[in-house]
């Protein structure tokens, strides 16, 4: 099929960053030869540029957003306090959750001796950056597994959750779509106790190098480490990636906007790439 005959279509997922590597190429060549295409491509951008203009908030006045930034920080205060108390009703009992707790204090704030913050990996990055994005699932429901192990790489399975907290929804592949590595993009409808159910996000890439997800905090929990930081999605919102190297260097990448950091790490030593074999 032609591309003109498209181009209302992939124009508009060029322009959302929706089109794959080798999509986007072959549409960013025929735009050189074809002026029509690439006149219509610039009035969809100019007419979403328009859109954005007039859907624009005005500014508040200094006196509101100085009210609004106090009283936003006084209820982060409250909800901190809040989450302290409620979050081990959820992780793990005993000597792990004591372990879990302990790794997640290094994380905000109380670091090990010689332990310092690094720079968002490019990994993360990308990985909040895709799974922003509202793609489709390709595979949905149990043949998830064997799906995956056929399309994608035979030794990836998807993490499970204890407890029976979690179902998995289905998975797509992504190829080329973490900082060069081809990944898939598995979602698990989560529940937990005294919350209504969210969405929780893995990215599994695989091929990785042992220092490609090793930028962050490192969390360790049952002899196992995890790297924990924060990334911002394309839309400004600063999402915490929670990332695991399997020894076959398979790199799991955990994100839930509904969930804290603490939430977050809690649920991910909670899988049986962390929890104790």
């Amino acid at each position: 099929m032609s591309l003109c005959k498209t181009i209302d279509t992939l124009s508009m997922a060029y322009l959302d960053d929706e089109l794959a590597a080798e999509e986007r190429h072959e549409l960013e060549a025929h735009l050189t030869e074809c002026a029509s295409c690439r006149a219509m491509l610039e009035r969809e951008r100019a007419d979403r540029s328009m859109i954005r203009r007039a859907l624009a908030a005005p500014a508040a006045p200094d006196l509101l957003r100085a009210k609004l930034s106090r009283a936003l920080d006084a209820e982060d205060k409250a909800e901190q306090k809040q989450i302290r108390r409620k979050w081990s009703s959820f992780l793990l009992p005993g000597s792990a959750m004591l372990a879990a707790a302990a790794a997640i204090a290094v994380f905000v704030g109380v670091q090990m001796p010689g332990t310092q913050s690094k720079a968002v990996a490019t990994v993360a990055q990308d990985a909040v950056k895709t799974t922003s994005r509202p793609l489709p699932l390709e595979v949905q429901g149990p043949g998830t597994g064997p799906w995956l192990q056929q399309h994608f790489a035979s030794d990836i399975a998807p993490p499970q959750i204890e407890d029976n907290t979690s179902q998995l929804l289905g998975a797509r592949l992504l190829p080329n779509s973490i900082n060069g590595h081809d990944a898939a993009l598995m979602k698990y409808s989560v529940s937990l106790p005294g919350r209504p159910p969210f969405v929780l996000m893995v990215l599994a890439v695989h091929d990785l190098k042992n220092d490609e997800l090793s930028d962050g905090s490192p969390v360790r929990v049952n002899g196992r480490t995890m790297f924990v930081s924060e990334s911002r999605d394309e839309y400004g919102q600063s999402l915490p990636v929670v990332s695991y190297m399997a020894p076959n260097h398979v790199g799991f990448m955990f994100m839930a906007p509904e969930l804290s950091v603490r939430e977050l790490v809690g649920l991910v030593s909670r899988t049986n790439l962390i929890a104790p074999q």
